[in-house]
């Protein structure tokens, strides 16, 4: 109880505080206390956490406010990529945007073979849920704003140990 408690009085203080949809927390997430690597539910966790955040518009941290933008829809190209980096920071034991030999999210996404136009990550480390990482990201400015970008249309999500990573996408047009 205690804990739940702890948990209500941070969601209340969040700039953009996410709902948990309840057919999630039927399911169990958002309860999860610590998922060791990511599934298909917990994966879709978060873009519903995500296109709740952007249905409604958001004022991220710092920022102006953000209007209500489209939904993200999953890629599995972004969540290729995602996952790759996610496993990699896990291996190597760091936390960064560049992988360990150097390679930026443009690159891994790249390789995937996603023809983008614009692209965008965020990475956190030690959230236990979809809900939480979320509500990490948008508390913080660059996070946030990439979640509430209207060019981005597509997302994946990775997650390996307590590693977290997120890759958003606007494909070339034709």
């Amino acid at each position: 109880m205690k804990s739940l408690l702890v948990l209500s009085v941070f969601s209340l203080l969040l700039t953009c505080d996410t709902a948990v949809n309840p057919a999630l927390q039927r399911a169990g997430i958002g309860n999860n206390s610590s998922p060791v690597s990511i599934d298909d539910i917990s994966a879709r966790a978060v873009l519903d956490e995500v296109n709740a955040l952007r249905a409604r518009g958001c004022k991220c941290p710092n920022s102006r406010y953000s209007p209500p933008v489209p939904p993200l829809h999953w890629e599995e190209k972004l969540e290729q990529a995602a996952q790759s980096h996610a496993d990699d920071m896990y291996r190597g034991r760091y936390f960064d945007h560049n992988s360990a030999d150097g390679t930026s999210f443009s690159d891994r996404i790249s390789r995937t073979g996603y023809q983008w136009q614009a692209v965008g990550e965020n990475i956190a480390k030690g959230q236990p849920t979809a809900r939480t990482v979320v509500h990490a990201w948008a508390n913080s400015k660059g996070h946030c704003l990439n979640m509430m970008n209207p060019k981005f249309d597509d997302m994946g999500v990775g997650k390996n140990g307590p590693y977290w990573v997120q890759d958003f996408g606007a494909r070339k047009e034709d």
